[in-house]
């Protein structure tokens, strides 16, 4: 009779057991939180708010994607005029449509959102400017909260920052006892509050100066920010909602004011930047500014009498790659612009802000 042949089994370890229970848990959490979605049970209406323990994991999830991605990120002279001043503009005209204004209840139709758009007031209270920049240019996922609608123009975003930074620090009843900017802002139309008219100047150097400025650029500059070849945040949305004979007008109202007269920087290098727009650069294949910007073309932008900051910052834009502009014009700014150095840049600008504007030009 043939022998039996007796078969045993491997006992389990411990850790073993406890892996295959792991496992068995896991999926019974899978399979019931399945159940669960595909059964409709949950209420996705704005009527309801989340369930806490729903609100503690998207706020826990929402703050440490936001410190991660912010890490790096250098922050400019928050207290600075310039920034500011024209971002407290950006803010009235677009943030408030959602956010209210400083001081004022919220619209009842934003009041019902979910999640309700906050006061801005107190974003400096719960993040720091790394983050507050990071959100204000990237926007946030299903809140309703959009990105910056340029990318690349951290220049535009920061001036944004720089207007909350201010609010949170001096309180919105100090801010707008300033210089009753809302009553301004409202009581001015759109290309005024941030570029000035007659008699005034824009509200920052980093605004370019219009007045005297040729008709045909000033159109050609209006129908590429409203076609989107040209990347700004702020310009885009407010040129997509203009008509062709409003943008005409605009043009035709701005080119007849006259053109600006030049200011002086005592520490700015005024030979460098002299040699830079009267003879370029051989050695760095960069052409004499005067060759295009002499004034000749009435579809080139005027130089001349142009705020410094506002070019040298825009020259910036330019000596990184990812900042383009779909334009003819844009695409060769982006050549030259990228073979200056900041120094350089600055240099250049400096010299054209101290000549006097010639009307048309």
């Amino acid at each position: 009779m043939a022998e039996e042949k007796v078969v045993r089994v491997k006992q389990l370890t411990r850790w073993q057991r406890i892996g295959v229970a792991s496992l068995f848990v896991a999926g019974a959490f899978v399979l019931t939180g399945a159940a669960f979605i595909l059964s409709g049970l949950y209420n996705i209406g704005a009527t309801r708010e989340h369930w806490s323990v729903t609100n503690f994991i998207i706020t826990i999830l929402r703050d440490r994607s936001v410190a991660v991605a912010a890490g790096g990120i250098e922050v400019p002279d928050l207290d600075d005029a310039d920034l500011y001043e024209l971002g407290e503009q950006h803010f009235l005209g677009t943030c408030t449509s959602c956010h209210g204004t400083p001081g004022d209840p919220l619209n009842p139709l934003y009041a019902h959102m979910l999640p309700q758009p906050p006061d801005l007031t107190g974003a400096f209270e719960h993040y720091d400017a790394r983050e507050v920049f990071w959100i204000v240019n990237h926007g946030l996922k299903y809140t309703g909260m959009p990105s910056w609608p340029a990318p690349h123009r951290p220049d535009e975003v920061w001036t944004v920052v720089s207007y909350l930074e201010r609010l949170n620090r001096i309180g919105p009843e100090n801010v707008g006892a300033e210089d009753n900017v809302l009553e301004r802002a409202q009581s001015l139309d759109t290309c005024r509050r941030c570029h000035g008219g007659a008699g005034e100047g824009p509200v920052s150097d980093l605004v370019p100066r219009l007045n005297g400025m040729s008709e045909h650029y000033l159109r050609r500059a209006l129908e590429e920010y409203r076609d989107g070849q040209r990347a700004s945040g702020v310009m885009g949305p407010i040129a997509f909602d203009m008509s062709d004979e409003v943008i005409a007008g605009s043009a035709a109202s701005y080119a007849a004011l006259p053109p600006p007269q030049g200011r002086v920087n005592p520490d700015a290098d005024l030979t460098l930047g002299r040699r830079i727009a009267e003879e370029g650069i051989a050695g760095q294949d960069v052409p004499a500014c005067r060759s295009c910007h002499g004034g000749g073309n009435p579809q080139v932008p005027r130089l001349a009498g142009q705020s410094e900051r506002y070019m040298s910052t825009q020259l910036k834009l330019w000596q990184h790659a990812e900042y383009r502009d779909a334009s003819p014009e844009g695409r060769l700014m982006s050549i030259i612009g990228g073979r200056l150095t900041e120094d350089q840049g600055q240099a250049v600008s400096a010299y054209y802000a101290t000549l006097d504007a010639e009307p048309g030009r």
